[in-house]
């Protein structure tokens, strides 16, 4: 399995070189890596069982991101990001560094960072045309992403799986976590302000802002929308149901709403929900599926388990006293 596993990775991060999809890789390697377990599971009962249960958890995180990535596309379909992009109107590089950065991890905080990247994604195309800035405002939105959701529960998918089974609790963490996020992300966007890349005037804008049209009924399917991403920690709160049962709530709901306000409009079929599902990164989803079944056989095959305690004997190799009387356990043991 381990050599599996690692034939899979170097397929996947020489991708481009290789000239195979990634999203290919990952699903073989994940069947394979079942395969394997199921040969040296005690009994293919017990395997089917395993697999049941390590599909069942993956794929919250799967339709949680096709519903976040649905939503995204449709709010960008009908022009909504330009309500955003009509607010920023700084076009000063080391100024607009800060403002995505900073709207980023805020928003981030709220919904998980993969949501918010996509969404600022989405609205770096409409505020910046394609250039070098663009790339570094990117990098930008990955960075305050990964900061603004480390320190809350329902910032992360994976912090938001722990947070559901009651392993991390909400303020300890908030408390915690809060300023080794905000230090995360104000060094690096110190040290990108002190490149070249930010230096001199901004890039124009406006034959992007001019070509934008929002569709109508856009400012309601901007509110709904990014209403359902927001609604999502709430939902969980209120109900108790995983996060991704909110997003499909909101996914209905928006679904429901533009199939009304377009009815009998033929030339706003790109606009609905059916067009939209057309254009998102499906296989970017099924990337995440091979990758977290194929980790989820590495953790049931007890290799995880293995590595943990590993990584535990070295932890407490390096920190261990200078005597054995310091340590109360060991000496009492």
């Amino acid at each position: 399995m381990a050599l599996l596993f690692g034939i899979g990775y170097v397929g996947i991060i020489f991708e481009e070189s290789l000239a195979f999809n990634k999203s290919g890789v990952g699903l073989l390697m994940a069947v394979s890596l079942w395969v394997v377990r199921s040969i040296g599971a005690p009994s293919t009962d017990i395997a089917v069982s395993e697999l049941q249960h390590a599909f069942a958890e993956v794929s919250e995180i799967v339709f949680f991101l096709l519903g976040a990535m649905t939503i995204v596309e449709i709010v960008d379909s009908h022009q909504g990001f330009k309500l955003v992009t009509d607010n920023i109107t700084t076009r000063k590089p080391r100024t607009l560094l800060w403002v995505v950065g900073f709207v980023t991890f805020l928003l981030s905080s709220i919904l998980d960072n993969l949501t918010s990247t996509i969404f600022m994604v989405s609205l770096l195309r409409k505020l910046v045309p394609q250039s070098e800035f663009r790339k570094l405002l990117g990098a930008v939105v990955v960075i305050a992403a990964n900061a603004g959701g480390a320190w809350t529960p329902i910032g992360d998918v994976t912090t938001t799986m722990l947070w559901i089974h009651g392993q991390i609790s909400t303020l300890e963490t908030m408390k915690t976590l809060f300023i080794p996020s905000a230090v995360s992300l104000a060094v690096p966007l110190a040290l990108m302000s002190l490149t070249s890349g930010v230096s001199g005037k901004g890039p124009d804008t406006s034959d992007v802002m001019a070509s934008e049209q929002m569709a109508p009924r856009g400012q309601l399917v901007f509110s709904v929308g990014i209403g359902a991403l927001v609604f999502v920690p709430v939902f969980k709160a209120l109900i108790g149901l995983p996060p991704y049962m909110g997003m499909l709530l909101g996914l209905g709901v928006l679904w429901i709403l533009t199939d009304a306000i377009h009815h009998g409009e033929s030339e706003r079929h790109k606009l609905k929900v059916p067009q939209a599902l057309s254009r998102i990164d499906t296989q970017g989803a099924l990337f995440f599926l091979g990758i977290l079944l194929s980790v989820s056989s590495f953790a049931l095959a007890g290799y995880a388990a293995g590595f943990a305690a590993y990584l535990a004997v070295q932890n407490l190799h390096f920190s261990l006293p200078t005597t054995v009387a310091q340590v109360p356990f060991i000496s009492g043991s």
